[in-house]
């Protein structure tokens, strides 16, 4: 039997936290909801949208991610393609209505030079319903802006523009390695739902095909796993289905 065994801890909140923030809630001790490792750097995201970085090894804070006293941080992602995180916030200046995107290499983390970062996809409405979803198996970032109803992808190592998708029909795109499965709309007493799968690296059309369903069941979920189309609706026995599309 391994036994686990504290090795260090790290302390989110202290006084220097109401100096930086302006927000009372960010002052305010809450549950931690994500920590993300990169190599000798930890980053702890609490509850409340206060994010800290701590050295792994001096275990000592290194600074706070909220480079604004009026933002709250959402989620973080660590790209591994150019050691870099992100973050993904909104601020109190606008509502918190809208995601904001920003990179900040860790070596400048690591210095506290957080104003060295830069913002990212700011030609995006990410206000919602818009997302934004980062896909580290194919290295891709997908956005959806609701304003247009346009789904936009964007290559994870330099952050350029790849494609759009623009339908106003589209329910949900769904990531798998090497594809996307485009969900189109369809009512709970249709017999099929419309598909398409696309390739994630130019979104050229691979296969475009009906499924079927049993009327009047909802659907828990439809899901892409490689070549194999998963369907479960209410009360029905899970649907596993080929869509080779080579």
């Amino acid at each position: 039997m391994v036994k686990l065994a504290v090795q260090e801890e790290y302390d989110t909140y202290d006084d220097e936290v109401h100096f930086l923030v302006k927000l009372p809630f960010l002052c305010t001790r809450t549950k931690i909801i994500e920590i993300v490792a990169a190599k000798d750097v930890i980053f702890a995201l609490a509850q409340s949208g206060l994010c800290a970085a701590f050295n792994r090894t001096t275990n000592k804070r290194i600074c706070y991610l909220n480079i604004s006293p009026d933002e709250v941080i959402r989620s973080l992602f660590y790209n591994k393609n150019n050691e870099s995180l992100i973050t993904v916030s909104v601020y109190e200046s606008d509502c918190f209505s809208s995601l904001k995107c920003r990179t900040t290499p860790i070596e400048y983390i690591r210095r506290g030079q957080l104003k060295d970062g830069f913002p990212l996809f700011e030609t995006e409405s990410l206000k919602y319903p818009g997302f934004v979803e980062f896909d580290d198996v194919n290295g891709k970032v997908l956005t959806f802006s609701a304003k247009g109803c346009t789904y936009k992808v964007f290559d994870l190592k330099n952050y350029n523009f790849l494609y759009s998708i623009c339908d106003e029909n589209i329910q949900e795109i769904k990531i798998s390695p090497g594809i996307m499965l485009v969900i189109y709309n369809y009512k709970k007493t249709n017999c099929h739902v419309p598909l398409t799968i696309l390739s994630i690296e130019d979104g050229t059309p691979l296969k475009t095909f009906n499924q079927l369903l049993h009327r009047n069941r909802k659907v828990d979920f439809i899901e892409q796993f490689n070549e194999k189309l998963l369907v479960k609706q209410d009360k029905e026995n899970l649907q596993i289905i080929d869509v080779g599309h080579h």
